[in-house]
């Protein structure tokens, strides 16, 4: 019982001590140090630094996310698409790769290496896998999410292992880092290519579309393509001979059945299930890993690992002139990421404003409202009706190339345009275009019919586009919702509104408190004289 007391205490000390070191202020020394770890060859050794920088890199990244997201909101300036959508790629990508690179106790590899196989290994891993896309086929569902798990992580494994080889690097923890940053790059390309696609509506940023794509994206990082790349990297560094090693095939087969099993149209339970299972498995392999390798780094070095698992700066643990400047500026840097994330779920709520969201999980249900209400037959499959009346025709240079019928059903009258080809002894008629004719505030329309498709490229949904106000439409990248992106001509921005007067309060109140927070710990700091920072 004492000694698990003892050893409670411990931890408990380690996570406060992991906190404060974390969080304090870093002198640009450190910043040096960091940025030129790796470059200066003779400086090569251990370091037990703990990781700082990415949770820095982080709230900045969430900081400029939300900056952008309320220029977005208030202007709905499509200038700004690409920044916001970059900055969503990066934000939760890059800082756990960073995490994972300030846990190598080793001074011998530069963070400028990690970003330059990051851009080739990853800008080499999205070429093949695209070439591979385009010479294999797949027929359904589950074949199309096999299709993408072996594509995509032989494509990675091909980029960490030609990296590697060109590194000439044998240490399995910097293979692990290699591979994370090639899986790291991928991923980014990726979660752009989702966000920008499942998000982007001319004439304006879908931005509730683009927070949900880049939470769902973003919070899946860390378990998906960075680790599974990882742990080939992993593999292929700790084997001498690595393509006869068994792991190196076991991590690769392993990562693609991950990786299938995420991309599997279950639904449901069976679907949170697969996913909970995929970032557990992904999480305990990726612990593991990092704390076996790190240990055998250390002993690697002739050094033993301590039970700490970084080094402890005692001094700055107490209450001195630097403790209170730590703290004063931990209250600005958490006061500004706080009022970011209350911005981001601002924007992430419909507020009618001149753009908003309307999100369907059931296509009939969009179906109606695109349609208004209207109760439209869709006989999108109707065959040319020889025995029917031509009501329009066009020719060109004396030879009829289409026609149109008109047909009464349920009260509407709806037209169907057909192309005509043949060769003089057949003739062909092709279903060209439908459109229906009603009659809404007094006034005679033709409103024709629009499809539109999965990112898979298969049809979705057929309609008639009665609505107006619709500005454009996204399905998701599951194929089970659809967002409907409407335009309000009537809008203008009061700024006297509940809901902005809300936000503008809350975001003063916190930039008020912080500041304040601020001011109170540096009085304290200057009173406490008798330590030099």
């Amino acid at each position: 019982m004492f000694s698990l007391k003892k050893l409670t205490s411990a931890a408990l000390g380690q996570v406060e001590c992991f906190f404060r070191q974390t969080f304090r202020r870093h002198t640009g020394e450190e910043y040096s140090e960091f940025l030129t770890r790796g470059v200066r060859k003779e400086s090569a050794g251990i370091q037990r630094a703990y990781p700082w920088f990415y949770i820095r890199l982080f709230a900045a990244c969430i900081i400029l996310f939300a900056v952008y997201l309320l220029i977005m909101r208030f202007t709905s300036n499509a200038l700004f698409t690409p920044v916001t959508v970059i900055i969503a790629a990066l934000t939760f990508n890059v800082p756990f790769l960073i995490l994972l690179y300030e846990i190598y106790p080793r001074s011998d590899v530069s963070l400028l290496s990690v970003f330059v196989t990051l851009l080739i290994g990853g800008t080499g891993a999205c070429v093949l896998s695209q070439i591979l896309y385009s010479v294999i086929p797949a027929q359904n569902a589950w074949l199309a999410a096999l299709r993408a798990a072996g594509v995509e992580e032989f494509s990675k494994a091909a980029a960490v292992i030609i990296a590697l080889a060109a590194l000439k690097i044998k240490q399995p923890l910097v293979g692990f880092i290699m591979g994370a940053a090639v899986g790291c790059g991928f991923s980014i390309v990726e979660d752009a290519g989702y966000i920008f696609v499942g998000a982007n509506d001319l004439p304006a940023l879908n931005i509730s579309a683009t927070i949900s794509q880049f939470t769902e994206r973003g919070l899946t990082s860390v378990c998906t393509h960075t680790i599974w790349t990882a742990a080939v990297g992993w593999a292929f560094a700790s084997a001498k001979r690595p393509f006869l090693s068994v792991r190196l095939y076991a991590c690769f087969l392993g990562g693609t059945a991950l990786h299938f099993l995420w991309n599997s149209p279950l639904s449901g339970g069976a679907e949170v299930g697969a996913i909970c299972a995929c970032v557990i498995i992904a999480a305990v392999f990726g612990i593991t890993v990092l704390a076996a390798t790190r240990r055998a780094t250390f002993v690697q070095a002739g050094e033993l690992p301590t039970p700490d698992f970084f080094h402890t700066d005692e001094r700055s643990l107490h209450r001195d002139k630097l403790y209170y400047t730590h703290a004063g500026h931990l209250c600005l840097t958490f006061g500004a990421f706080l009022m970011a994330v209350i911005a981001i779920i601002y924007c992430s709520i419909p507020f009618r404003e001149t753009y908003y969201a309307q999100t369907f999980s059931d296509k009939d249900e969009f179906i109606s409202f695109m349609q208004a209400d209207y109760q439209l037959e869709h006989n999108f499959d109707r065959e040319y009706d020889e025995n029917g009346t031509d009501t329009e025709s066009q020719r060109t240079d004396g030879v009829l190339t289409s026609v149109t019928q008109v047909e009464e059903v349920g009260g509407y009258t709806y037209y169907y345009k057909y192309t005509v080809a043949g060769d003089g002894n057949v003739t062909i008629y092709l279903l060209e275009d439908i459109s229906v004719e009603l009659s809404i505030n007094g006034v005679l329309s033709r409103y024709f019919k629009e499809d539109i498709y999965n990112l898979n490229g298969t049809l979705y949904a057929s309609f008639f586009h009665v609505r107006s106000d619709v500005s454009g439409m996204t399905v998701s990248s599951d194929g089970r919702e659809i967002t409907a992106i409407l335009y309000n001509p009537s809008f203008e921005f009061d700024y006297s509104q509940p809901q902005y007067v809300a936000l503008f309060a809350t975001l003063g109140g916190l930039a008020a408190m912080s500041l304040g927070l601020y001011v109170i710990f540096d009085i304290l700091a200057r009173r406490k004289n008798n330590v030099k920072q």
